[in-house]
């Protein structure tokens, strides 16, 4: 997984959820965590109680189904 150091940040996010939720928008760089490539992400994102489903939520060219990188909620 990538530090804080801002490897990614003049990258597009993907985010879910609304801001005026109780969480907020849960917030992704839609990049894949094993090999670095962009990704398409899933239409929708499952949450379980407060906080977002363990599991893929993306699709990698290279990977298959895998997961996006979570940044937080805002």
């Amino acid at each position: 997984m990538r530090d804080g150091s801002g490897e990614y940040q003049d990258t597009r996010r993907v985010s879910y959820g609304d801001s005026d939720d109780d969480s907020g928008k849960a917030v992704f760089v839609p990049v894949c965590c094993k090999c670095g490539r962009f990704v398409k992400a899933d239409p929708t994102m499952k949450f379980t109680e407060e906080t977002i489903t363990d599991g893929p939520n993306a699709t990698c060219s290279r990977c298959g189904r895998t997961e996006m990188l979570f940044e937080g909620f805002l």
